[in-house]
């Protein structure tokens, strides 16, 4: 399991740009766990489970074919082990969770009867996709708290059920989920204007946390004032869409400056050159060999392959056609690397009288390089992809600062409606007990946030 995970992180920190696990905390250390999620992401799920969450697991494939295998499993989680477990029994594209399956409560009922000291809890887990499918995108790992193992299966899987809808943030329409995101975005942006200090940059975990508060209060508010929560969505929706039109985001809004001068433009430009101007070099060049040709190659089996498939089928084929191709590729070229630092032959051995760093590198043996650079590629696509995303954040910014000095743009209009648009929101929000609270209560076993929640 060791090599397992170490694999999984590599790869998945390859994949995404930006992984984040969230009250890790909750996860026991003197007691095994049954961890149950959603299952919106594939092969993605199993392998951000494996790779980020600790604790020795048991293997299990998510069906119980016979009681023999059901004692086998709980018997290693009474032992103190973990199961990952994802009731469901599919992967979907769904923003609602589906109907569960009992394996989950039928595991953690046996287990708890097998405890004799430290009887397992049940963890729920959320999986948050920014875009699940797409190359370089974010991913955040919620671990929810600890449950007690209760009851009989059916009760315990109707909580098991409410736990994973509340952890993944279900929703019954995308539109709904992505509204939710918005208003968090607004918010955000606005917290910030009247609060400069406010770290700039929040992580993805962030914005889930951020995204539950705001679900549970529209959700609220949903129930004890209908006409104003549609009156408050109609306007969140209106501004996001005429943002949309003109490529913006709530925060661009909000941080544009009151003196938009042609000196703060160029410095955005000086920022973009700066930026891309460390994409040359060794790491570059290591990055684009190591990782380049696989990528290539991963693309055309998905372009040839994947476009009669399911979405969530195209993205495993994805996912398996990388964990095929890059180690294969990584050992190629690393072993090209090793024989270009370390031959007579090589092209660059006649520049080591003019480097002590290769003369360093061609004295060094082949079986201390060879490791080295098989260790290299992947960290040096990743260095590279850090790079790019600063290369391309300037790039952005040097954009924004050009529609920002655009006339055409009705600034002050724009500006004033969301900030009386936020204003109503953070008022809302200032006004109950929302998750993250200090005052905050979870709501009980299997109930959903807006259940507990109260005005202050």
């Amino acid at each position: 399991m060791g090599l397992q995970n170490w694999f999984s992180r590599v790869l998945m920190s390859t994949w995404f740009r930006e992984i984040t696990v969230i009250d890790v905390e909750n996860l026991p250390t003197d007691r095994g766990a049954i961890i149950v999620s959603w299952h919106p992401g594939g092969l993605f799920d199993n392998m951000l489970t494996q790779g980020l969450l600790p604790g020795e697991q048991v293997k299990f494939d998510g069906f119980i074919n016979s009681d023999e295998e059901l004692e086998e499993i709980a018997t290693e989680v009474a032992s103190g082990k973990n199961v990952v477990v994802f009731p469901e029994g599919e992967s979907h594209t769904s923003p609602k969770t589906k109907e569960i399956q009992d394996n989950a409560a039928r595991i953690a009922l046996r287990a708890r009867e097998l405890s004799v000291e430290n009887p397992p809890v049940i963890i729920p887990v959320g999986i948050h996709y920014s875009r699940k499918h797409n190359f370089r995108e974010r991913v955040a790992l919620s671990i929810e708290r600890p449950l007690q193992v209760e009851g009989t299966v059916e009760e315990l899987s109707s909580i098991i059920s409410g736990e994973i809808s509340r952890a993944s943030l279900s929703r019954d329409d995308w539109k709904d989920r992505e509204l939710i995101w918005k208003a968090r975005s607004i918010i955000r942006a606005e917290r910030r204007r009247q609060n400069p200090e406010l770290e700039k940059l929040s992580t993805y975990g962030q914005g889930v946390i951020g995204a539950r508060r705001v679900r549970a209060a529209w959700e609220w508010l949903a129930i004890n004032d209908s006409q104003k929560c549609e009156r408050l969505e109609k306007r969140t929706r209106e501004h996001m869409s005429e943002l949309d039109s003109l490529d913006l985001r709530p925060h661009h809004v909000d941080t544009r400056p009151k003196s938009v001068t042609r000196a703060g433009f160029v410095k955005s430009i000086f920022l973009w050159l700066f930026a891309w101007s460390f994409m040359l070099g060794f790491v570059t060049f290591s990055a684009i060999a190591g990782s380049f040709p696989p990528f290539l190659f991963v693309v055309s089996v998905d372009r040839t392959f994947g476009r009669k498939m399911k979405e969530t089928s195209r993205g495993a084929l994805k996912l398996y056609t990388a964990l095929a191709v890059y180690p294969v590729w990584w050992l190629i070229t690393a072993s090209a690397f090793t024989w270009a630092l370390l031959s007579d032959s090589s092209p660059i051995a006649g520049l080591a009288d003019y480097s002590m760093i290769i003369e360093f590198l061609f004295a060094l043996p082949a079986a201390l390089v060879l490791p080295l650079m098989i260790w290299w590629m992947p960290t040096a696509g990743k260095l590279q992809m850090k790079l790019y995303t600063k290369g391309k954040s300037s790039w952005r910014r040097m954009r924004l600062w050009a529609k920002w000095r655009n006339p055409s743009f009705d600034w002050g209009n724009l500006c004033q409606k969301q900030q009386e648009l936020a204003a109503d929101l953070v008022k809302i929000g200032d006004g109950l007990i929302l998750p993250g609270d200090e005052d905050w209560n979870e709501p009980e076993a299997g109930k959903d946030d807006f259940t507990a929640v109260s005005m202050r």
